[in-house]
């Protein structure tokens, strides 16, 4: 008996089809979606289990439309990526990855779009050579209209500024002798191009740890590819990435990260995507900046000088949640003698999400809360997303910083 050929959308959702028939449709999903809990969110269909559901419906023949259609199209770009369902889901459905697929369906012509977010790095390396007329250019009135014309970035956006790479920092730096080995830095275009004085900061002092810091030929992360629902182009991406840092994982080295973004790309998206050896150890070979302190700490190499212990609000960003990253940040920030406040609510950004006009109303919706809450509290806020960061600065008005800037002048280094 021959089996009947999957069809292109079968094809497109590949493993994850599966995944549709998972859910039991128990709605817990909704309880964490930051979207499923709008004013919006009175269509069934714009809740996490709504679009589950709309799914079942088109692969039982209930569901007159095509998964192509515009509106359910509109519909699937109400899942933004926070991976926050994943760790709720007692039947184990990966809700983002499935929307990440069906989203391949979309017809809707965006040629540029597609073709910014594909060489989205390039474009940024491109604006760091020439920061001045790029941050000139980029906060201009005219640059924020271009911008949201050919992006979709709302112009009320105010956009990150740039500076010279830290790529090229830390490859023109005098290295040290490095007895504690090396230490291959994956950046992320957002440390690399805006934040580098935190970069900076996170190489000197692991330096001062005896490590030789390198920069190793990399690509952007790819996470907004994935929520873009450009899976091709973001397999290509993690297969470049990846062929660069296992050449070097087998020389000796270890991977550094300090975004929760690539930290998560590299260990569980580029593993699931490629599905190889490679990826995996690549994976295995991966540490988080933060870790790496505690690891420190834990060998007696370094300790804390705890002048008081002064109150921090610690917001729990959703990639830091899905990498499993929370309990170590939280440690170290109680080692370093701060006193935490926890919060645990979505900005509403989520990476470019937010950022684009037709959903910037929206982002601020989900984070007014959170706004509201840091605004009354009005205590220094820590997050370790940077697009988090961008959010709670613009719209809550208080001094938020990565975890690290916190942490690294109470930091004493053991002599050996």
């Amino acid at each position: 008996m021959t089996l009947p050929e999957p069809s292109e959308i079968e094809r497109k959702l590949g493993e994850y089809l599966e995944d549709v028939w998972k859910c039991i449709r128990c709605g817990f999903c909704n309880s964490v979606c930051p979207t499923s809990n709008t004013s919006r969110s009175y269509m069934s269909s714009l809740t996490s289990r709504g679009r589950l559901i709309l799914l079942q419906a088109y692969f039982s023949n209930i569901l007159s439309k095509s998964l192509k259609d515009e509106e359910i199209q509109e519909l699937m770009e109400y899942c933004f990526g926070c991976r926050r369902c994943i760790e709720i889901c007692p039947a184990g459905v990966r809700i983002p990855n499935l929307i990440w697929r069906v989203k391949q369906l979309n017809e809707k012509p965006r040629y540029l779009r597609k073709f910014i977010l594909t060489h989205y790095g390039e474009l940024l390396r491109l604006f760091s050579k020439f920061p001045r007329f790029s941050n000139l250019f980029l906060h201009s009135h005219i640059g924020k209209i271009l911008l949201e014309l050919t992006v979709g970035v709302s112009r009320r956006i105010d956009f990150p500024s740039f500076n010279y790479s830290l790529e090229g920092w830390i490859n023109k730096r005098r290295r040290n002798n490095g007895f504690r080995g090396r230490l291959a830095y994956f950046i992320d275009v957002f440390t690399n191009y805006h934040e580098v004085e935190l970069g900076k900061k996170i190489v000197e002092f692991v330096e001062k740890l005896g490590y030789i810091v390198v920069a190793p030929p990399q690509r952007e992360a790819g996470t907004l590819l994935l929520e873009e629902g450009l899976i091709e182009e973001a397999y290509r991406v993690a297969k470049e990435n990846v062929e660069n840092l296992y050449d070097i994982v087998q020389s000796g080295a270890k991977i550094l990260t300090s975004s929760p973004a690539a930290y998560l790309a590299l260990k569980k998206d580029y593993p699931e995507l490629l599905g190889d050896t490679k990826s995996r150890i690549v994976s295995e070979n991966t540490i988080d900046i933060i870790q790496l302190l505690l690891n420190e700490y834990e060998d007696g190499r370094i300790d804390f000088e705890i002048p008081l212990y002064d109150r921090l609000v610690y917001h729990h960003s959703c990639f830091t949640k899905a990498s499993g990253l929370t309990k170590d940040i939280r440690r170290i920030l109680m080692l370093a003698g701060y006193n935490l406040l926890e919060l645990d609510v979505c900005c509403g950004i989520g990476g470019i999400w937010g950022m684009n006009k037709s959903n910037y109303e929206i982002s601020l919706e989900i984070g007014l809360d959170l706004f509201n809450e840091l605004k009354r509290i009005n205590l220094p806020v820590t997050s370790q997303s940077e697009t988090c960061r961008i959010q709670i600065k613009n719209n809550a008005l208080v001094d938020v910083r990565h975890p690290f800037s916190f942490i690294v002048d109470r930091v004493k280094i053991n002599k050996e």
